[in-house]
């Protein structure tokens, strides 16, 4: 399956091991480190925030791909140990981003509306008729061609 970096069209285990790539810890000598398989399964079953128990062996098999149905407990044990440590500012993991096989733009849809004034105008075009909407989409061009640099810029 294609991989976008946003774990869209991924597979579970595909996503799990991407999650596992991407939000680390540092150690006491600054270095970036993965979670283990144990250490994940151990501080998903400690959280009581949620009833999920897992075996070091069942999220490896998680991971794996052999085992590719897990309850809804587990996926949200999942999620929330992997947002809780995320980087600060990345998207948040939710268990939708780790069954959901969305189309890639939609997640850069929902960054963009995340911007009031994209949101704003989004929702003023939403309002217009479509011969407007298509005045505004030529008009948006013309802004584009200016902001291109012409000929000789940038030497």
């Amino acid at each position: 399956m294609a991989d976008d970096g946003q774990g869209h069209g991924r597979s579970l285990a595909e996503r799990l091991n991407a999650l596992f790539a991407m939000v680390r810890w540092t150690d006491a000598h600054g270095r970036q480190r993965e979670y283990s398989t144990a250490e994940v399964a151990k501080a998903v079953t400690a959280d009581p925030s949620h009833p999920a128990t897992l075996s070091r062996s069942y999220l490896a098999m998680l991971r794996n791909g052999s085992h590719t149905n897990p309850t809804l407990s587990v996926l949200e044990g999942l999620a929330k140990f992997f947002d809780d440590h995320r980087e600060p500012g990345s998207p948040p993991i939710t268990v939708q981003w780790l069954v959901a096989q969305e189309d890639p733009e939609d997640e850069l849809l929902r960054q963009r509306l995340a911007d009031h004034q994209v949101r704003t105008i989004a929702m003023r075009a939403g309002a217009m008729t479509p011969a407007m909407r298509k005045q505004l989409l030529k008009m948006i061009a013309v802004f584009d061609q200016d902001d291109a640099p012409g000929p000789g810029a940038g030497t």
